[in-house]
């Protein structure tokens, strides 16, 4: 089971460190088997608006881009094949750092000439920020983040991933409620449950559900599901 210390502190926030939790967790039965930060640490990277985009006078597969930080508007060399204009993406400033927690490596963003063209900054990918193994372009974001916004802070990527390595008795902890409850119980700390309202069935459609071993499995529930729009824009989070 992995799961966002962020977002398991929305559900029960036990007041201890991150240290304490697992710690707590391990010693319940619960074992961590690993932790790692959401992202490679950085600073200096805000959300960052493309205005134009015009072809590299001299390279196929560049793009001169100018791009707005919320303050000032900057020349970009990207070789993203996504770019576009109007779209909000990652912005590196001058003097930004990105720290690769895999190879250790620090990489500070400076002025540079890509194919005789100056470039003032990095538009980023998700690799970039160490929230993905691979991109093929840059991330994309929502429409309505506003230029300037840090981005650790508009992601929320001050997170550590936290893995538990379960025994098979312990099912009730393979999701976030469980989880919370558990470590509730652990903290004597209140577990805030969010509202959740019933889905009524739009349509008739069933299936038979049919149980042979009563004892095991006493209760077993499915609902059909039709008219899935698989290209809906979801919440950022």
């Amino acid at each position: 089971m992995i799961f966002s210390e962020r977002w398991i502190r929305e559900w029960v926030d036990p007041g201890v460190d991150t240290r304490a939790l697992m710690d707590q967790l391990t010693m319940a039965g619960l074992e961590v088997d690993a932790h790692n930060p959401v992202a490679n640490a950085c600073s200096g990277i805000v959300v960052g608006e493309v205005l134009t985009v015009e072809p590299h006078p001299d390279a196929d597969k560049l793009r001169v881009c100018q791009v707005n930080d919320g303050e000032q508007t900057f020349q970009v060399v990207c070789g993203a094949p996504n770019v576009t204009a109007g779209m909000k993406a990652p912005f590196a400033r001058i003097g930004a750092e990105i720290h690769d927690r895999d190879s250790g490596e620090t990489l500070k963003i400076r002025k540079a000439k890509l194919r005789g063209v100056e470039s003032s900054g990095m538009l980023c990918s998700t690799a970039e920020l160490g929230l993905e193994e691979s991109s093929e372009g840059l991330m994309a974001l929502p429409s309505d983040a506003v230029a300037g916004t840090d981005i650790r802070s508009y992601l929320q990527l001050d997170d550590t991933s936290i893995e538990l390595d379960l025994t098979p008795n312990r099912g009730d902890c393979l999701g976030i409620m469980g989880l919370a409850r558990e470590i509730g119980v652990l903290t004597r700390t209140d577990v805030c449950v969010p509202p959740v309202s019933p889905v009524s069935a739009a349509i008739k459609d069933e299936f038979s559900v049919r149980i042979t071993a009563k004892a095991e499995c006493p209760r077993y529930l499915g609902r059909i599901i039709r008219g899935i729009d698989s290209g809906a824009v979801t919440p950022l989070w």
